[in-house]
């Protein structure tokens, strides 16, 4: 009888009691390292030590490896890619490489802050990923 008391006693509680949710906190500004070789962590510390422009979103650079053409690296911004190119294990030309790369997501992040003011209608609404 006890056991049957409490056990109802329990679920009742935990019928009317307050639900508490999991906040997932967003760190905005980071530039996260998806790379898994040698040149891709190189070219990330490379990108991030010159990175000076203040922006609120999260970079991601992201690698595909090959070993026989090197690595295919990917800047991403959400779902919007703005920067890939290939990266040469030997890393030829990487200190360009770099600074190429700086310039084409500094342009292009301009570029999508001038398309979505300009595109803000409020019909639209963000990504769901």
């Amino acid at each position: 009888m006890n056991g049957y008391l409490s056990a109802a006693v329990i679920s009742l509680f935990l019928a009317f009691s307050p639900v508490t949710w999991a906040v997932e906190v967003e760190v905005p500004g980071l530039i996260t390292d998806h790379t898994v070789t040698a040149t891709g962590h190189d070219f990330y510390r490379a990108f991030s030590d010159k990175w000076e422009k203040d922006f609120k979103g999260n970079i991601t650079i992201s690698e595909k490896p090959s070993a026989r053409w090197g690595s295919w690296i990917t800047i991403k911004i959400d779902q919007d890619v703005l920067h890939q190119a290939f990266l040469f294990p030997s890393k030829r030309d990487f200190n360009r490489n770099v600074d190429l790369a700086i310039d084409q997501v500094a342009q292009k992040l301009a570029r999508r802050q001038i398309d979505q003011s300009l595109l803000n209608t409020g019909d639209l609404t963000h990504d769901e990923f």
